[in-house]
């Protein structure tokens, strides 16, 4: 997975991206440069409102409260339920994985034992349990403020709840909850995942569907991993309107390789789509061949066959993206409008990348063990 996802970032990045479309409509010079500028300005606007919601204010709120389910288990229990709640309401957290063992210390988090109702007592600064009540899930009452302690307008229920120990980490294989404060939903969260437990890929999921509503964002992702077929899907909407989406699929000849044959996909923000096909085998047979082209114009024009990339905005073509060389004949990723004339396209990725990295984390993560 954590490959896969270096492949949808990159296609927001374009580290390799050519090519052409052959569509009549077409967005002028202005008008597109427009569009791409105004990207990273909305793109952070959003991930601060999401991470501002009244649900994450309250789940923040909620994991600084003494554990509810250590009060009767043994001391240095901490189990990692809520927390895995919070951790994958926000997608950035999807690509994330630690590498340091977990601070979660606590036995496999029995959900049918836990079962019952907990009410947060702020007179002597504990909670109240009720167990058994009620017999098929788990409810949290507790304030949504931490500034007003008195107070439980919030309700955290947990329909279902399951996880899987892996390298050192309790990771959810069955999550099922919602958040109320003062009777409006705020937060709702299914989440069903396989992940490898041996192999390379340990920890990272073979399968994963999830559904998180996160007032007023909705975040939806898929995730798909077998031995020659990949493809992940995202999408996350505000107050009903897609703002963020991407899909990416690549496929190997053989099981094991560890290049694919092909990546292909696409990554929109709001009305701007960036698409790509790469041929990524024939890809590296040109440049392991370089060589042999005449000229670097020969050598480019060669990459460029293998690529397919283009920019449209509200699904009317606004330019080809293409390889090329800047003034100091270093190579440059260009930009190439309807009027036939180019400018370097990397300043607005760069400015684009940051804000991807605050949404999925640190590409050099993913690009260092390549």
């Amino acid at each position: 997975m954590k490959k896969l996802l270096a492949m949808m970032l990159m296609l927001a990045s374009v580290f390799f991206f050519a090519c052409s479309d052959d569509e009549d409509e077409k967005l002028s010079k202005e008008e597109t440069k427009t569009e791409i500028t105004q990207l990273s300005t909305d793109l952070a606007d959003k991930l601060t409102e999401m991470e501002q919601s009244d649900g994450m204010v309250a789940m923040e709120a909620l994991m600084n409260m003494p554990d509810p389910f250590a009060s009767t288990s043994k001391s240095n229990d901490k189990y990692v339920v809520l927390n895995n709640i919070q951790k994958y309401l926000l997608p950035y957290n999807y690509v994330k994985k630690s590498t340091e063992k977990s601070v979660f210390e606590a036995d496999h988090f029995d959900f049918d034992r836990w079962v019952g109702t907990y009410t947060w007592n702020n007179t002597v600064e504990a909670w109240d349990p009720d167990y058994g009540t009620p017999s098929n899930k788990i409810i949290i009452i507790f304030p949504a403020d931490s500034t007003d302690m008195d107070n439980n307008n919030a309700t955290i229920t947990i329909h279902n709840y399951d996880e899987i120990f892996i390298d050192y980490e309790y990771l959810p294989t069955d999550v099922d909850a919602d958040l109320y404060i003062s009777d409006i939903k705020v937060v709702d969260i299914d989440l069903t995942a396989v992940w490898f437990t041996s192999g390379e890929y340990t920890g990272e999921p073979t399968s994963l569907d999830v559904s998180v509503y996160l007032i007023p964002f909705e975040f939806t992702g898929d995730f798909s991993h077998t031995s020659t077929v990949a493809s992940i899907n995202f999408a996350i909407n505000y107050d009903g309107a897609q703002f963020f989406s991407a899909g990416v699929g690549a496929t190997w000849a053989n099981a094991g390789d560890s290049l694919p044959n092909n990546i292909n996909g696409y990554i929109q923000f709001f009305e701007v789509k960036f698409q790509v096909n790469i041929d990524v085998l024939d890809l590296i047979t040109v440049i392991n061949n370089a060589e042999s082209y005449g000229t670097g114009e020969e050598l480019l024009n060669a990459i460029n066959s293998e690529i397919d990339a283009y920019v449209t905005v509200s699904g009317t073509w606004a330019a080809d993206i293409e390889l090329g060389m800047d003034a100091e004949d270093e190579l440059d990723i260009l930009f190439v409008y309807a009027d036939g004339t180019s400018e370097s396209a990397i300043p607005y990725f760069q400015e684009l990348e940051e804000d991807l990295a605050d949404f999925f984390g640190s590409l050099e993560d993913y690009y260092g063990d390549w």
